[in-house]
C-alpha cells in the first residue's frame, strides 16, 4: 500500500528509513495483518527515490523453492531497478563484459577481470553475473555480491527486504549466504527481515544459527486513535458514504484500533451504506457490519 494510503503510518515509515540508513538491519516480526509489509515496502519506495536499488522479495512464492530461484528473483528484480547499467559508461563497457559472462562465475574473479576501480568496469561486472542468474547460476551468494558491487560502485547502499522470512531456514545454505553480507564490514547490503510466524522466525536467530545477533528489533507502533478517525473519515468520504462520528468511533470500539479488524469493518459497513439511497452508514449497519466481521476468520 502506498505510503499516502496507509493510515497513522507515517512516523513508523520514517523511523524505518532512517534506522535503514544508518545502515541498520531490521526484523519486522509479528502478528498477520498489521501492515508490516506496507511499512517496509514504503521505507523501500523513499530509499528508491533517492536513487538506491531496494529490492522486496516474498519467499512465500512457490516459484522460490529453491535457494538458486532466490538468487534468480533476486537478480531479475536487480535488473529491472537497472542494477550494473546506471550511466553512459555502463552502457559503453557492456559489450566488453557480456564476453567476460563466462568467466564471471564469482564477484572476487569478476573484480580481477574488470577492475573494482573503475566504476564502469565493475558495473559491467554486475551486468555480468546478474544475466547468468536467469538459470540458476552464479548463485545466491555471488547476485548478492553483484548487488553490493553496484551499491559500492555507485555510493550508494542497496536495499532488500525478505518477507515471510521464516522460509529462509527451507532454501539449503540461503541463511548462510545472506548472513555473510550481513556480517560484513560495512556491508552495501542492509536487509529487512519480515515475517509472521514469530517463533519460527525466532528460531532463525538462535545462538549458533547464521542469523544470530544479526540486526535490530522494529516495532510497530499501535495506530492511535485520534490517527484512524480523520483517515476513515478521509476513505468514506473517497467511497461517497456518509458515517457519524458516533459511528466512526463504535467501529474502533469494537476493533480495539487493530488495523486487520477496523478495516474489515469499515469495508463491510461501505459495502453496506453505498446500497443504501442516501449513502448512510446508519447505527444499524455498523453494528451488523461488526458482528459479520467478528465472524470472519482474519478476526482472530
Amino acid at each position: 500500500m502506498p505510503e499516502e494510503r496507509q493510515i497513522g503510518r507515517l512516523t513508523c515509515i520514517e523511523n524505518l528509513e532512517t534506522k535503514l540508513g544508518l545502515p541498520a538491519h531490521q526484523w519486522l516480526i509479528g502478528e498477520r495483518r498489521i501492515g508490516k509489509t506496507s511499512v517496509a515496502k514504503a521505507a523501500l519506495a523513499r530509499l528508491r527515490k533517492n536513487g538506491s536499488v531496494a529490492l522486496d522479495v516474498d519467499l512465500s512464492r512457490l516459484e522460490i523453492s529453491t535457494t538458486e530461484a532466490l538468487a534468480g528473483e533476486i537478480a531479475r528484480q536487480a535488473q529491472a531497478a537497472r542494477a550494473g547499467d546506471a550511466s553512459a559508461a555502463v552502457k559503453r563497457a557492456f559489450g566488453f563484459s557480456k564476453k567476460q559472462a563466462g568467466r564471471a562465475k564469482g564477484l572476487s574473479r569478476a573484480l580481477e577481470q574488470l577492475g573494482y576501480e573503475d566504476a564502469a568496469h565493475a558495473l559491467a561486472a554486475v551486468s555480468a553475473v546478474l544475466a547468468e542468474a536467469d538459470n540458476g547460476t552464479p548463485g545466491l551468494d555471488q547476485v548478492l555480491g553483484a548487488v553490493a558491487l553496484h551499491a559500492i560502485a555507485t555510493e550508494r547502499r542497496a536495499f532488500l527486504l525478505l518477507d515471510e522470512i521464516h522460509l529462509l531456514a527451507a532454501l539449503d545454505r540461503a541463511q548462510e549466504g545472506v548472513a555473510r553480507w550481513c556480517r560484513e564490514a560495512e556491508s552495501p547490503l542492509v536487509f529487512v527481515f519480515a515475517g509472521s510466524e514469530e517463533s519460527a522466525a525466532a528460531a532463525l536467530r538462535e545462538t549458533g544459527r547464521p542469523l544470530a545477533s544479526i540486526g535490530e528489533e522494529f516495532e510497530l507502533s499501535e495506530i492511535a486513535r485520534e490517527d484512524w478517525l480523520p483517515g476513515l473519515r478521509s476513505r468514506f468520504e473517497e467511497a461517497d458514504v456518509r458515517i457519524g462520528e458516533d459511528e466512526l468511533r463504535a467501529i474502533l470500539d469494537a476493533s480495539g484500533c487493530h488495523p486487520r479488524r477496523t478495516m474489515l469493518v469499515a469495508s463491510r459497513v461501505r459495502a453496506s451504506a453505498a446500497k443504501e439511497p442516501d449513502r448512510s452508514a446508519s447505527p444499524i449497519i455498523v453494528e451488523l457490519a461488526i458482528k459479520d466481521a467478528e465472524g470472519d476468520r482474519s478476526w482472530r
